[in-house]
């Protein structure tokens, strides 16, 4: 008698092999890094008297200078899917293959969730504001806060989908860090950045850690050793 296969058994451990390998830790890593920084540096004085000396200089074309902290972080993260490529096919996936990546990481209610969180995050700052409690920067904070909150569900629920306990002790970690930013006094940018940088470093030290182990086991399977 032929067994037919659990088809979501299967397709929960095709998703898992998508992120064992560390590779998507480190691309959102990057992801968040480049966007906390570059958002940080849009908002500055120095960037602000750059771009306005361009504008005089050059016209208001220059403006355009202003979206590139808009599309690097994009273009890091698909240049990252063309190493990530690279790396797979040649060392990580060569004797077990590729494997096409999920559309959705997770589920749709893990999505709506986390669309809840971030929207009732941003909402409650705005009404403890009405109510006089805060000041308007502590909205702007709440607003990165409640994206880090977000993010940590997010990742909660990759872990538990996936049955990847990484990823649940990373996005409580995150969820946690990013609310020491809801309490420290600092303003929009600098609070960007530091949701930034905090995201990269968990991120970066997850998927470091979890990479070498994969490279690791790769050299054993194709006779590489730890070299």
């Amino acid at each position: 008698m032929t067994v037919q296969p659990d088809i979501q058994d299967l397709m929960r451990r095709t998703r898992h092999y998508e992120f064992a390998d560390g590779l998507r830790d480190l691309q959102l890593a990057l992801m968040f890094g480049l966007s906390g920084a570059g958002i940080w540096l849009a908002f500055s004085p120095i960037w602000m008297a750059f771009l306005g000396a361009l504008m005089l200089r050059y016209g208001r074309w220059a403006a355009w200078a202003g979206l590139l902290w808009v599309f690097l972080p994009a273009l890091a993260v698909f240049g990252m899917l063309g190493v990530m490529k690279v790396l797979r096919s040649r060392w990580l996936w060569a004797q077990t293959g590729t494997v096409r990546p999920s559309r959705w990481a997770v589920s749709r209610r893990v999505n709506l969730i986390s669309a809840i969180i971030l929207v009732g995050g941003i909402a409650v700052g705005i009404g403890l504001r009405s109510l006089g409690w805060v000041n308007e920067i502590f909205v702007l904070r709440m607003l990165w806060t409640a994206t880090g909150w977000s993010f940590g569900y997010t990742l909660v629920g990759v872990g538990r989908e996936l049955d990847m306990t990484r990823y649940t002790r990373i996005g409580l970690v995150g969820a946690v860090a990013s609310t020491v930013i809801l309490l420290t006094p600092i303003g929009f940018g600098a609070a960007a950045l530091a949701l930034g940088l905090g995201w990269l470093l968990v991120l970066s030290v997850s998927g470091g850690v979890t990479l070498r182990g994969a490279w690791l086991t790769a050299g054993k399977a194709t006779g590489r050793g730890s070299d």
